[in-house]
């Protein structure tokens, strides 16, 4: 999975690359592009020192920050846990898979959550592309940062 996930993001900058990108308010009535370089080039390097900055802070001043409790007591391989945790980044899916109580329903849950995703661009069609524009698009995508925070 690591390797499509880059697969994938190196395809998406030889894509900018090439093309270029539409206006930031994504309105196509102005044909003109902003060029990867320097201005996408310069943003995606912010962001990229910017992550590695919090993850270094993460990784050598905080590095058990994150991880729940019942994880770091020494395993008895006599015993059974009563209550395993996973980390806090499954925690949603973790989710998932415990609310619906049947097994199949519940990995037929977690992969549709995943495939949901997927359709997300085809939803987004249009000749407006921009969710400054759309009504409902700032409440749902509250609502989904809502519900992604529930379940973590």
């Amino acid at each position: 999975m690591p390797f499509v996930l880059l697969a994938v993001v190196v395809i998406h900058i030889l894509l900018l690359h090439e093309f270029g990108s539409n206006n930031p308010i994504g309105v196509d009535f102005y044909p003109d592009t902003a060029p990867f370089t320097p201005y996408y080039a310069s943003k995606d390097l912010y962001a990229v020192v910017l992550f590695f900055i919090v993850f270094g802070i993460f990784l050598y001043f905080a590095p058990n920050l994150l991880g729940h409790p019942d994880n770091y007591i020494p395993a008895n391989p006599l015993v059974t846990p009563n209550h395993i945790v996973p980390e806090w980044y499954f925690l949603p899916f973790y989710a998932i898979l415990r609310s619906v109580p049947s097994k199949l329903g519940g990995v037929i849950a977690f992969v549709g959550a995943i495939v949901l995703l997927a359709f997300v661009p085809v939803l987004l069609e249009g000749e407006i592309r921009s969710l400054k524009y759309r009504l409902f698009s700032t409440p749902l995508f509250f609502l989904f940062v809502l519900i992604c925070l529930t379940l973590g």
